[in-house]
């Protein structure tokens, strides 16, 4: 008899605040005993303009390397208003302190567009409209046309997010489909529970919806080896890579 253990573990650096990321990757890996997620935390900048990077990450980086991951990923989407070079950046720190290849939510997001060839999408952001328009300049640099937004009108704090309720969630990602020929919706806010809602609109819709969580994790199996199709949570994990 074997004994007992995951044969690829992921590493997950985690803003403080978020309460979605550890659930979320354990109900996806429900299936999958070859794969444990490990999760270290960090705090946070008080400026949402702050670019993250080792620095302010602290021991979070070096603590997770602790478990020797064959994958790490920094568990949120700041990369996607303060520039994907700055997150590119951060990928190459962490793979010197962790000796494993990295991603962020944010360029997780932007393969798994260029995987599912989408182009033209909606864009889902539970934060500030004036931050998710930075998001939409940002993606039009690389050839990705948010054409709809859907945002919500008042602000909430992290941990806010986390606990909206599914009908919340389904006014506020609803809206990002109005548009003609549209490729895709796209969920960007790692805190958001919006993977759990992902295939009731994909089978209302007929096209894809990214979130961002989901794509975190996609992408870090694809980086392990690990990678293989995990069904329920949408077209992207449903789809071996």
């Amino acid at each position: 008899m074997s004994a007992p253990g995951a044969t690829t573990r992921l590493g997950v650096l985690v803003p403080s605040s978020n309460s979605n990321a550890e659930s979320s990757i354990q109900r996806m890996l429900a299936g999958r005993d070859d794969v444990a997620a490990h999760v270290t935390r960090f705090r946070l900048p008080a400026s949402l303009d702050d670019r993250i990077d080792a620095g302010v990450l602290g021991d979070a980086p070096a603590l997770i390397a602790d478990v020797e991951p064959d994958a790490v990923a920094f568990h949120g989407t700041s990369g996607s208003w303060t520039g994907f070079d700055g997150d590119r950046g951060l990928c190459d720190q962490l793979a010197e302190i962790t000796g494993a290849p990295a991603t962020t939510a944010t360029l997780a997001v932007l393969s798994a567009l260029q995987s599912l060839g989408l182009q033209r999408v909606g864009l889902v952001f539970p934060g500030p409209r004036e931050i998710a328009e930075q998001i939409m300049a940002q993606y039009r640099t690389v050839g990705v046309d948010f054409v709809t937004l859907s945002a919500p009108g008042v602000s909430l704090s992290n941990p806010e997010i986390a606990r909206v309720d599914e009908s919340w969630i389904d006014a506020l990602i609803r809206p990002a489909f109005d548009a003609d020929a549209l490729d895709g919706v796209v969920c960007i806010g790692t805190n958001l529970r919006s993977a759990y809602r992902a295939t009731g609109f994909e089978a209302e819709f007929g096209i894809p919806v990214i979130d961002s969580a989901t794509a975190t994790l996609w992408e870090m199996l694809a980086l392990s080896g690990a990678g293989a199709a995990i069904p329920g949570w949408g077209r992207l994990l449903a789809e071996a890579r």
